[in-house]
């Protein structure tokens, strides 16, 4: 008997283990989380790009509708209700872009690192999904801060969040997960 430790013994030796293939609902997964994500990025994007804009809209409108006058009036016309109004209105839709973008470069950060299949990540990457979910929710339902094509990617990003939770947990891809965990 020899003291080197790769000496035959003359006993069997076990098979080496292949990794494992990551499965093609993995990679799904991961590819839907990162749209989802750059919607919401999109979304808290155009928030900001025509925030000025639409709160001007939005203001106008809301002092057109107590004072009688029309919506071109107010706006022509100017004054301290309507910049009060506009800064109020303006200060709202910007939290709600920055909501967007928030939650989108989380789920962007844990859509990505979710490649690896752990339990863990699936969950921080589906609480993820349904706070980012929540968030478009809120905007594509949003009847007097928003275009339609906030409102559009709003949808989308609502949509594709809650496709990344019920991919996250399919058989496959927890299979994978004990594979790679018990290598």
């Amino acid at each position: 008997m020899t003291s080197y430790p790769d000496a035959t013994t003359g006993l069997p030796q076990p098979a080496p283990v292949a990794a494992p293939s990551r499965p093609g609902a993995l990679l799904a997964l991961v590819g839907v989380a990162v749209v989802s994500a750059l919607a919401a990025i999109v979304d808290g994007v155009l928030y900001f790009v025509g925030g000025r804009d639409m709160a001007l809209d939005v203001a106008a409108e809301t002092i057109a509708a107590i004072t009688g006058a029309s919506a071109d009036s107010v706006k022509a016309d100017g004054g301290a209700l309507l910049e009060a109004a506009l800064d109020e209105v303006q200060s709202t839709l910007q939290v709600r872009g920055a909501m967007a973008l928030f939650f989108g470069a989380v789920l962007l950060l844990w859509g990505l690192l979710a490649l690896r299949g752990a339990v863990w990540v699936r969950v921080l990457v589906t609480l993820a999904a349904l706070a980012n979910a929540a968030v478009a929710l809120r905007l594509a339902t949003d009847i007097e801060g928003g275009t339609a094509a906030i409102r559009g990617v709003a949808w989308l990003t609502l949509v594709t969040g809650l496709v990344v939770v019920a991919l996250a947990w399919l058989p496959a891809i927890n299979r994978y997960a004990r594979a790679r965990k018990g290598r």
